[in-house]
C-alpha cells in the first residue's frame, strides 16, 4: 500500500466550498475511536478515554487548515458561514432541548447549572466560564452541569474564529507552518508553566497545541515530508501507543500528561492522521460501524453527557455495563435524529440557510436560545429558618470602630460571601469580597495570583477589618504557612486581621496528600496571631469538628464534601456577624429576617445542596 495523498477534488455542500481532497473514510474511523473513548471515560470504563477529545482537536486543526489552504480565494465570511451551518443548528437544538428536559425531569442543581452555563456555552466561552467557576474537568465539572462537556466545543470554536485570521494574514504555506509550529511550542510552554491540571486542560491557550499540531501536518509541504520520510508501518506503533495511553493514564493523577505527555499524544495523533489513509490500518479504520460512529461523532458528543446525567444510575436503578449500554443507546438515537433531521438538512439542502436569509435565521435562532435562559423558571430559592440564627440588637459599642470589611478566601468563601454581603449591608458595614474560586489564598500553590492584586486592593479599599477564610489550598510546610500568614498581617496595615479556620472537608483523592497540612493551619494561625495584630476565629463552632452534611435537621454542606449550602452559609454569617459585633463598634446586630431570605440562596454557586 502507498502513503500517497489522494488527488484533489471538490466538495459539494452547495455552499461554495473550496476545492479539497475527497472524503477520507479512515479519518471518520479515527473520529469513531475518539468518541468511543470519551463515552467510555464518562461511563467510568476507560481511565484515559478523555484523550479522545485531544484526538478530536488534532483532527479539527488538520481538516480546517487543509480547507483554508486549499481555498485560493479565502473568504472569511464564507468560511465562518459554513462553520455556523455545520455546528450551530445541532448545538442550538441541544441547548434548548436539554434545558427544557432538565426543567421537566432534572434536579434543581441541574437546572441551575443549565441556566448558569447555557449563555456562556451559546457564546462559545464555556471553558473560561467553567474555570472561573472552579468547575473541574476531573470531577466531571461538579454536580449538575449538563453543559459542562461543551468546554471542548468552545475551544474549537475559538480556534475557528482566530486561526483563519492567521492563515489569511500569512497566506504562504511555510509561514503558516512556522506559525503553527511556534504556536504549539508556546502553548506547551504555558501548560508546563501553569501546571494546575484543570486550568491547563481546559484553557484555550494551554490546549492550542493539539489543534496547531493538526494544523502543522495539514500544510502540504509538511504532509509530503512526513509521507516521504516516515514509513507506513509506523502507524501500528502509533496506534498501539495511543491505545496504551488511553488504558493507563488517569487524568490529574498522571502528572506526566501536563509535563509534555499531552503534547506527545497530540503529536502521535497528528502523524497517525497523515499516515493512516492507505496504510495497513486503512481497512480497519474504514470499517463501516466505526465510520458510522465517526459520522455522528459531533452530535453524539453533544448529547451523551446530558443523557448520562438525566438518566443517571439513581434514576434508572441500573449500574455497570447495563447502565452504560442504556445511556449509550439513548445517546446514539438522539445523535442520529440530530444528524438526519437537523444537521444534514441545514448543511446540505436548506437554501434559506445561506446568504442574507441565513444571517437572519442565525440571528433569530440566537435570540430564541437567549430567551430560553430568561423564560425557563429558576428553581425556588432555599428558605432559611431564621429562628435558629439568633435575634437582633443595638449598635455595638465594643472596641475600635469598623465600617469597611475585606473578605478573602477560595470557592468556599465565594458562597459564604453571598449572605455575608446581605447581612453586613443591613448592619451598616461595607463589605468587599475578593474571594476567588480556584484561588484566593495567601499561601500554597495559587498564592501568587492573590498577591498580584491584594496590595492594590487594600490600598484602594482601606479596610478596618480583613477577614481571611483559610482555603483548601493553604498547603505547605509550617514555615511556608507562617510566612504567608505573617505577610498578610503586614500587608493589612492598620486593619485588624481575623483568621477564620477552614470548614472540615470530606477526604478525597485530590486532598488526601494535603490533609495534614490543612489541619496544621489552625496551630500556625494561633502562633501568628500571638503578636496581637490578628485573631483566630474557630469556625468549628459553626461546622463541627468533622464534615457533616446535615446538622440539626438542615442540609448545611454540599455533596461535594467541600462547600456550604444556604442553611450552613446563613449559620456562618450569623456567627461571624456576632463575632464582629463583639470586637468592633458601629456594627448593628440586625435581625436575620433582614438578610436571610433576600434571594441570595438561589445563587447557582450552591450546587450539591
Amino acid at each position: 500500500m502507498t502513503n500517497a495523498p489522494p488527488a484533489p477534488s471538490t466538495v459539494d455542500d452547495r455552499s461554495g466550498a473550496p476545492a479539497t481532497r475527497p472524503h477520507i473514510p479512515e479519518l471518520d474511523g479515527l473520529r469513531g475511536l475518539a468518541i468511543a473513548g470519551v463515552l467510555l471515560f464518562h461511563a467510568g470504563h476507560l481511565s484515559g478515554g478523555f484523550l479522545g477529545v485531544d484526538l478530536f482537536f488534532v483532527l479539527s486543526g488538520y481538516l480546517i487548515t487543509d480547507l483554508l489552504l486549499r481555498d485560493r480565494q479565502l473568504s472569511l465570511p464564507r468560511f465562518w458561514g459554513r462553520r455556523i451551518r455545520r455546528l450551530w443548528p445541532a448545538l442550538a437544538v441541544l441547548l434548548v432541548g436539554v434545558t427544557l428536559l432538565t426543567w421537566a425531569f432534572g434536579t434543581p442543581d441541574q437546572l441551575r447549572g443549565a441556566l448558569a452555563d447555557g449563555p456562556w456555552t451559546q457564546l462559545n466561552l464555556a471553558n473560561w466560564h467553567l474555570l472561573a467557576e472552579s468547575a473541574g474537568y476531573w470531577d466531571r465539572f461538579g454536580p449538575g452541569r449538563v453543559f459542562g462537556h461543551l468546554w471542548s466545543i468552545a475551544v474549537e470554536e475559538q480556534f475557528y474564529l482566530l486561526w483563519p485570521l492567521v492563515v489569511l494574514a500569512l497566506r504562504r504555506e511555510r509561514a503558516v507552518a512556522l506559525a503553527a509550529g511556534l504556536g504549539s511550542v508556546l502553548s506547551l510552554g504555558l501548560m508546563v508553566l501553569l501546571a494546575e491540571p484543570d486550568r491547563v486542560y481546559t484553557g484555550t491557550d494551554t490546549r492550542a497545541f493539539s489543534l496547531l499540531l493538526g494544523a502543522l501536518v495539514a500544510v502540504p509541504a509538511v504532509r509530503r515530508w512526513v509521507l516521504r520520510r516516515v514509513p507506513s508501518w509506523v502507524v501500528l506503533p502509533l496506534l498501539a501507543g495511543l491505545a496504551v495511553s488511553w488504558l493507563l493514564v488517569d487524568g490529574e493523577h498522571s502528572p506526566i500528561l501536563f509535563q509534555g505527555g499531552l503534547f506527545a499524544h497530540a503529536a502521535a495523533a497528528a502523524l497517525l492522521i497523515v499516515l493512516a489513509p492507505g496504510s495497513v490500518l486503512a481497512r480497519g479504520l474504514a470499517w463501516r460501524p466505526l465510520r458510522g460512529l465517526g459520522l455522528i461523532s459531533y452530535s453524539l458528543y453533544l448529547w451523551h453527557w446530558p443523557v448520562f446525567l438525566l438518566l443517571g444510575k439513581e434514576q434508572t436503578g441500573l449500574d455497570g455495563w447495563a447502565w452504560t449500554l442504556l445511556v449509550c443507546a439513548v445517546s446514539l438515537a438522539l445523535a442520529v435524529l440530530s444528524k438526519v433531521f437537523v444537521e444534514d438538512p441545514v448543511r446540505f439542502r436548506a437554501s434559506w440557510a445561506r446568504g442574507h436569509t441565513g444571517l437572519v435565521a442565525f440571528a433569530a435562532s440566537m435570540a430564541v436560545v437567549a430567551l430560553t435562559w430568561i423564560a425557563v423558571p429558576r428553581p425556588a430559592a432555599a428558605v432559611i429558618d431564621t429562628g435558629a440564627l439568633g435575634g437582633g440588637g443595638a449598635v455595638s459599642a465594643n472596641g475600635p470602630k469598623a465600617s469597611r470589611v475585606l473578605f478573602m478566601g477560595d470557592s468556599i468563601a465565594v458562597g459564604l460571601a453571598l449572605p455575608l454581603a446581605a447581612a453586613t449591608k443591613a448592619s451598616g458595614l461595607t463589605l468587599k469580597s475578593v474571594a476567588a474560586a480556584g484561588g484566593g489564598g495567601v499561601v500554597g500553590p495559587l498564592a501568587e495570583m492573590t498577591w498580584a492584586e491584594l496590595p492594590g486592593t487594600i490600598a484602594e479599599f482601606r479596610p478596618d477589618v480583613l477577614i481571611y477564610q483559610v482555603t483548601t489550598y493553604d498547603w505547605g510546610s509550617a514555615a511556608e504557612q507562617r510566612a504567608g500568614y505573617e505577610r498578610l498581617v503586614k500587608a493589612a496595615g492598620q486593619a485588624k486581621v481575623l483568621f477564620v479556620t477552614m470548614p472540615p472537608i470530606k477526604p478525597d483523592e485530590f486532598y488526601a496528600a494535603h490533609l495534614d497540612e490543612l489541619a496544621r493551619t489552625a496551630t500556625v494561625l494561633r502562633e501568628v496571631a500571638a503578636g496581637g495584630r490578628a485573631e483566630v476565629l474557630d469556625a468549628g463552632q459553626v461546622w463541627g469538628a468533622t464534615y457533616q452534611r446535615d446538622r440539626e435537621g438542615k442540609v448545611e454542606r454540599s455533596t461535594d464534601g467541600i462547600h456550604a449550602c444556604p442553611a450552613g452559609a446563613a449559620r456562618f454569617t450569623a456567627w461571624l456577624l456576632d463575632a464582629l459585633a463583639a470586637r468592633f463598634s458601629g456594627v448593628t446586630k440586625v435581625s436575620p429576617e433582614t438578610w436571610a431570605n433576600t434571594g441570595w440562596s438561589a445563587d447557582q454557586h450552591f450546587k450539591g445542596c
